[in-house]
């Protein structure tokens, strides 16, 4: 099963019942990867998490697995994703699902974290290897 890592962006939207996200949410729900997290990650979405009318949208026990990063992740552009990448590669994720442009389009960051197994999609990524996998 497939290890990925959805940046907080992908969970605010999808808990938003944003139409592009939602299948990525469904998807997840019908076990089709294991998400990985971290405690910043948790922490970022915590706020989002409490408001009511989401906190019945998200299992948070469903296909989880909660990790403390240690790694000293590739630099990228915007130095508050480290925590992402950091978690993708001691989760042994087999990507970064994001819509963020600091993560995906810096090819450099690609190459490095593909020497990592780590690869960076988007939402239509994401859906291709699960409906094939």
């Amino acid at each position: 099963m497939l290890r990925i890592v959805i940046d907080t962006n992908i969970w605010i939207r999808a808990l938003l019942g944003g139409r592009v996200t939602l299948p990525v949410l469904k998807a997840w729900q019908a076990d089709k990867f294991q998400v990985v997290v971290s405690q910043p990650l948790l922490d970022e979405l915590d706020k989002v998490w409490q408001r009511p009318r989401l906190k019945n949208r998200i299992n948070a026990e469903h296909s989880v697995i909660l990790l403390e990063p240690a790694t000293i992740p590739p630099r990228c552009r915007d130095p508050k994703d480290h925590h992402v990448l950091a978690t993708a590669i001691d989760g042994r994720a087999d990507a970064i699902v994001s819509g963020d442009a600091d993560l995906r389009d810096d090819d450099e960051l690609r190459a490095e974290m593909e020497s990592y197994g780590v690869k960076l999609w988007g939402i239509d990524s994401l859906l291709s290897n699960v409906s094939n996998g």
